[in-house]
């Protein structure tokens, strides 16, 4: 995923936690730790990343990005999006740092993660899938042989992709993964059924060959000892299923 992109505080947008699917403007590191406080929940998140996160008419938007309204509201505070690179949120590092009080950004739940952040409940199941165009030939993994996949560094695509002994080629977002793609330096590409379905709903060249269900569940990241925040999420979590605003985000952002 991409290593930061920094805003200056100008175009820094704040939203407002009582407009629950709305968009989030991003800002830098520096104006999300200045404008942490008792009235601002600090999400951060690794954009794009669709259709959990990714930009619309300057806005950061998504799955992810309803889903930190949600819990906003909840806690009576603004969101704030920061944009950090996706390895800062599987370590904590940016969590660590005071840089926001919560990645959301399609994170994978992992016992190897656990030992670096303190996890939600989950909030979503997702499975690893295999895009390739429609004359590559290819059906599923086992079909790939020497042919390069790729995928989007950091990811359970790229680690599932890997662990089959797949030649990979690694990049930082899913847009470059997708255009490689689509311009044949690649010949499929391995990653989570959610975004990878999106593409082929968008592209008529792509198809998607394979699902595995791998029980992946996603979950909302705080830092080691944050009971406060986790809380929180977690009861927001426990809302939304229960009144149906959950179903609602899936259908919104994934047409499930």
């Amino acid at each position: 995923m991409p290593a930061p992109r920094r805003f200056a505080s100008a175009l820094a947008a704040v939203c407002t936690a009582g407009v629950a699917l709305a968009g989030c403007g991003s800002t830098s590191d520096d104006d999300a730790r200045a404008s942490q406080g008792p009235g601002t929940f600090t999400v951060c998140t690794n954009s794009p990343y669709a259709p959990f996160e990714f930009e619309r008419d300057g806005e950061t938007v998504g799955f992810d990005m309803s889903l930190g309204q949600e819990i906003a509201r909840d806690m009576g505070r603004t969101m704030r999006v920061v944009r950090a690179d996706f390895h800062t949120l599987e370590s904590g590092a940016a969590l660590d740092e005071g840089r926001c009080d919560a990645a959301i950004s399609g994170i994978t739940i992992t016992p190897a993660r656990r030992r670096a952040v303190d996890f939600s409940e989950p909030y979503f199941n997702d499975q690893i899938a295999l895009l390739t165009t429609k004359d590559s030939g290819i059906t599923g993994f086992a079909a790939v042989g020497t042919r390069t996949v790729g995928v989007q560094r950091a990811t359970s695509g790229a680690q599932y992709a890997s662990d089959r002994k797949l030649t990979v080629r690694e990049y930082e977002d899913a847009d470059l993964m997708f255009r490689a793609l689509g311009s044949g330096k690649v010949k499929a590409v391995s990653g989570n059924i959610s975004t990878l379905s999106r593409q082929a709903r968008e592209h008529p060249d792509f198809r998607l060959v394979q699902t595995v269900d791998t029980n992946e569940n996603l979950g909302v990241a705080v830092k080691k000892g944050n009971t406060e925040i986790l809380d929180a999420v977690n009861r927001t979590l426990e809302r939304i299923t229960r009144d149906g605003t959950a179903d609602s985000l899936k259908a919104e952002w994934m047409g499930v």
